[in-house]
């Protein structure tokens, strides 16, 4: 007997954890050496007394858990904040268990407690780190997605705006790879591996990548692997839309086939144009003595003397001949000037008009151009027949919208993007100069000129104009 209670003195001396012994009321019985250094008390001032290593107010949570343990329960793991006799407290990972006698009546409960403040203060401090962490990125101007082994664990906020999300949870725990086009796969798992082996950011790379509404937008990314400051390991990536960016390298290059082309037809009205003349002269002479296909002749040097006019309109400078006129005056002028080609076609034209549609200040003839090449490609996008309607809007004293809207054939998203470029047409014999010099004209008049369009369901083209100056 004395060698078993000797091994029992020297497990709870010797251990590392402090142990406390209890009766069913939470009495103390016994305690540990380890115990008295946790709590600062001695044996002796503990015994007997109830649970003096609980606080206050968790005494009676201490007591219900006793009783479910009487009642059968098994062991309880817990954390738990115990009390010093300074009045301080500490963290523990505390272990009850209950005592039985020889008939398996609980007789009281052995405690077993490690402490466990360094583990619960660095995590607490690892935890700040990351809400530190997680706030510099959220608040990043920069759009940032964090992903683990590919599936998406935080977005900031300028990353949930840009691909058109609500809030974070919209982009958790998704794949990444749902953002990238399927051919692109093979080559993001590859510079992934890349930047999991390497300790700074890879070089920005362009690409294609996807909203959630499915649209594609051009992008460039940049990954960094990331682990000390998270508390798990992640692969940090920076994206940087480049839409805008793409948008004025388009510009400037627009800009710069303007100004070529402005410079060739100098050249080509006077090295083409005259002898066209001559040409078309000619050819009705010959006409005059039924020659063959004189017809032929004069409907392709009609045709040349179209792009040549089409030239001319870019390279000549128009004088800013701006005056008060109507918008109903330069849409039924037009309408009355088409009516022969639309009833070719089989086309009708409604007009609609809100009333006291302000008076625009503007270049009748440069006006009438656009619509005249508006209405004709609206006309001729309808081989079978069908409405064309042109609706004339107030903006509110900011100027007038004129509306012109067909049932043709459409036009594809991706030739959408690409009208009003030289030398691009949907024409077989078009030129692609034609749209480009009305979007020149509008735009010259402070307005904006925009297209829509869908397959099958026809093309809405929208006009607007700045009132009277």
């Amino acid at each position: 007997m004395k060698l078993k209670e000797h091994l029992i003195d020297s497990f709870m001396n010797l251990t590392s954890d402090g142990i406390v012994v209890v009766d069913v009321n939470g009495k103390v019985l016994e305690v540990n050496k380890k115990f008295e250094e946790l709590h600062g008390w001695t044996r002796e001032e503990v015994i007997g007394k109830v649970l003096p290593m609980t606080p206050d107010k968790y005494k009676e949570d201490a007591l219900r858990l006793y009783q479910s343990l009487i009642d059968g329960g098994q062991s309880s793991d817990f954390e738990a904040l115990k009390l010093r006799k300074d009045g301080s407290t500490f963290y523990a990972n505390v272990t009850v268990s209950p005592m039985k006698d020889n008939e398996g009546v609980v007789i009281g409960f052995i405690g077993v407690e490690r402490d466990i403040s360094e583990k619960k203060r660095a995590d607490e401090e690892l935890l700040e780190r990351e809400k530190q962490f997680r706030r510099l990125i959220k608040l990043n101007p920069e759009p940032i997605a964090l992903h683990n082994d590919g599936i998406i664990q935080f977005v900031n906020d300028a990353c949930c705006m840009l691909f058109g999300g609500v809030s974070s949870d919209d982009f958790k725990g998704r794949s990444i790879y749902d953002f990238f086009c399927v051919s692109d796969k093979d080559f993001i798992l590859e510079r992934l591996q890349y930047v999991m082996q390497s300790d700074s950011y890879t070089e920005f790379m362009e690409i294609k990548l996807q909203k959630l509404d499915g649209t594609f937008f051009d992008a460039e990314i940049s990954s960094i692997y990331v682990h000390k400051n998270m508390g798990f390991p992640v692969v940090q990536t920076v994206i940087r839309d480049l839409t805008e960016r793409k948008k004025s390298e388009e510009a400037i290059i627009r800009s710069e086939k303007l100004s070529l082309i402005g410079q060739l037809a100098a050249g080509i009205a006077h090295d083409i144009r005259n002898p066209l003349t001559s040409l078309k002269g000619f050819v009705k002479l010959l006409k005059a003595k039924n020659a063959d296909y004189v017809d032929v002749m004069l409907e392709e040097l009609e045709h040349i003397n179209y792009v040549v006019n089409e030239f001319m309109t870019l390279a000549k400078p128009h004088l800013n001949c701006y005056m008060e006129s109507t918008s109903l005056g330069l849409v039924k002028s037009v309408v009355g000037f088409l009516q022969p080609h639309a009833h070719l076609y089989n086309v009708q034209i409604h007009i609609d008009m809100d009333p006291d549609i302000p008076a625009i200040y503007c270049n009748p003839d440069q006006i009438k151009q656009v619509l005249i090449n508006i209405l004709k490609n609206a006309i001729e996008s309808m081989p079978n027949g069908g409405l064309i309607q042109i609706a004339i809007r107030n903006l509110i004293n900011q100027g007038v919208v004129i509306r012109i809207e067909d049932q043709g054939v459409g036009i594809s998203c991706e030739r959408l993007s690409q009208l009003g470029e030289p030398f691009y047409t949907t024409k077989v014999n078009g030129t692609g100069l034609g749209l480009m010099v009305c979007k020149r004209i509008i735009e010259g008049h402070g307005g904006k000129l925009l297209i829509q369009s869908k397959i099958n369901q026809g093309t809405s083209v929208e006009i607007e104009l700045p009132c009277k100056k």
